[in-house]
C-alpha cells in the first residue's frame, strides 16, 4: 500500500484553499476497499463536508472500488486520487483489467453512483501493445448530501 499527499501550488480553490491531491495504491482487493473508505471519511471532513454528504461520499468511493475490484486482473492495484477544487472534491479510482468497458450504465451499482455523487464518469484506455488496459471512474463529489 502507498499513501501520497502532495499539494498543487498551481490553483487555490473557491475558499482559498490550496489545491491538494491525496493518493492511495493498493491491491485491487475487496478486503482493501476499507481503507479507502477511511481515507474519503478524513479528506472529506478535512473539506467540511457535513455528516450526511460524508456518508454519501463514502457509499459512492466504495460502490466505485466495488465495481473496479470485480473487474481487476488478478495481482492490478487499485489507485485512488482525491483532489481538492472549486468543483469539489474530485476522486479518480482506477485498475488494470482486461474488460473492454466502463461499468454498464443501467446497472444498480451504476445507479447507485449518480445517485450519491454530483457526477460520476467512467472510461477504459487501452495500454499500447498489450491485452490489457486502465478503467477509470471519476467522480466528483460535493458538501451538499444527496439527501438535502
Amino acid at each position: 500500500m502507498e499513501f501520497h499527499g502532495t499539494p498543487s501550488h498551481n490553483h487555490s480553490s473557491a475558499d482559498g484553499v490550496l489545491d491538494e491531491l491525496i493518493e492511495l495504491r493498493l491491491p485491487a482487493k475487496a478486503e482493501q476497499i476499507p481503507l479507502v473508505r477511511m481515507l474519503t471519511h478524513g479528506v472529506l471532513a478535512r473539506a467540511d463536508f457535513g455528516l450526511d454528504a460524508i456518508a454519501d461520499a463514502k457509499m459512492a468511493v466504495d460502490e466505485a472500488c466495488a465495481q473496479l475490484v470485480q473487474l481487476a486482473d488478478l495481482g492490478a492495484e487499485l489507485s485512488c486520487r482525491f483532489r481538492t477544487t472549486p468543483r469539489g472534491i474530485e476522486v479518480s479510482c482506477s485498475t488494470r483489467t482486461r474488460h473492454p468497458a466502463p461499468p454498464n450504465e443501467r446497472s444498480f451499482g451504476w445507479h447507485v453512483l449518480t445517485t450519491l455523487a454530483h457526477s460520476v464518469s467512467a472510461h477504459h484506455d487501452l495500454l499500447p501493445g498489450e491485452p490489457s488496459g486502465v478503467l477509470t471512474i471519476d467522480l466528483v463529489l460535493r458538501a451538499e448530501s444527496s439527501a438535502g
